[in-house]
């Protein structure tokens, strides 16, 4: 009985021991990146499905986050209400802000009527950290410096005011390069977690860094001929990565609600007059105005999902939809 007693024991301090840290992702594509980076070392859930504008955890979710180690946030909304309470319910909880030191767009709310290009802090194309790194052993790894000239630009713009900040657009993780920032900062979130297992981590982060950039410099070929470097979408999420592209976003929802009537018939006519022939819908969201014009104009209605789980493979159906849409038949 006691040798019994002993086994169990034992397998349970094993079991417990092999237990791998959980990490907790705000959303689908930041899940990614930390599955990327943390490989078979870490347990990793994504939090957020759907529509993330509305959404509130359910009781399984916040069973979830009361497990977890990391908490990967991604600088949307609700993380502002629900993160204190994610620390309330695990009192061990490590909240790592996956955007930071990204400078962000403004979100676009008001259509073709907005350029889609403004930006919180204009001098930097590609805002952010880009790819370089402060830590001594991502510096060493990085064979992209060029990525990295525009680090030591944005330290001045950490801190932006609370109104920008309101109305930020929260979608980095659709440009390629600002994903690597994301990836490092997940990287160094989770070396501080699991010293024991860092240069696994910095490892994986160099794969997954040189994936994205070999990725980047090939969508830029690809884009690079289009005349026409304009795209309808029904919600704004693609600012980011029409900037990074030289494209232009033009989002068919206003503040965030379906369009008036005067605003739907003023985009059936920027519709025709700039020949769009695609129209992209959101598969989180209403289709109803994209189909609705469609049938106005004659364009074709597809999906572009920004919070499709494989980030890589998604960046890349997104260039291809947009150059085909975009190219002369």
């Amino acid at each position: 009985m006691f040798k019994k007693i002993f086994f169990v024991t034992a397998l349970l301090l094993a079991s417990l021991l092999s237990a791998k840290p959980v990490v907790i992702a705000s959303i689908a594509p930041v899940g990614y990146l930390a599955k990327a980076v943390g490989g078979d070392k870490i347990e990793v859930q994504s939090l957020a499905k759907g529509d993330v504008h509305s959404f509130e955890p359910k009781p399984n979710d916040m069973k979830a986050v009361a497990k977890a180690s990391l908490f990967i946030a991604a600088g949307l909304e609700f993380e502002e209400a629900w993160i204190p309470r994610f620390k309330a319910s695990a009192k061990n909880l490590v909240v790592v802000q996956s955007d930071a030191k990204i400078a962000k767009l403004k979100e676009e709310h008001s259509g073709h009527d907005e350029e889609h290009g403004e930006h919180e802090t204009k001098d930097d194309k590609h805002s952010g950290h880009s790819a370089k790194d402060k830590h001594a052993d991502h510096e060493a790894k990085d064979k992209h410096s060029e990525h990295a000239k525009h680090d030591e630009k944005h330290e001045a713009h950490e801190e932006h005011d609370e109104e920008h900040e309101a109305h930020a657009d929260p979608h980095v993780w659709l440009n390629p390069v600002l994903a690597i920032t994301m990836a490092r900062n997940i990287s160094d979130a989770l070396i501080a977690m699991d010293k024991a297992n860092k240069d696994f981590y910095l490892k994986n982060f160099q794969k997954l860094m040189n994936d994205l950039l070999a990725f980047d410099e090939s969508a830029k070929n690809e884009l690079a001929g289009l005349k026409n470097r304009k795209f309808v979408v029904y919600h704004p999420a693609w600012g980011y990565f029409a900037e990074h592209y030289d494209l232009e976003q033009i989002s068919i929802e206003r503040n965030g609600k379906e369009p008036k009537i005067d605003e739907m018939a003023s985009t059936v006519k920027m519709i025709k007059d700039e020949n769009i022939k695609v129209i992209f819908a959101d598969p989180n969201r209403s289709q109803k105005s994209a189909q609705v014009l469609a049938s106005q104009t004659g364009a074709k209605v597809e999906l572009l999902d920004p919070l499709g789980y494989n980030l890589l493979e998604n960046l890349k159906i997104a260039v291809r939809a947009i150059k085909d849409a975009n190219s002369p038949k």
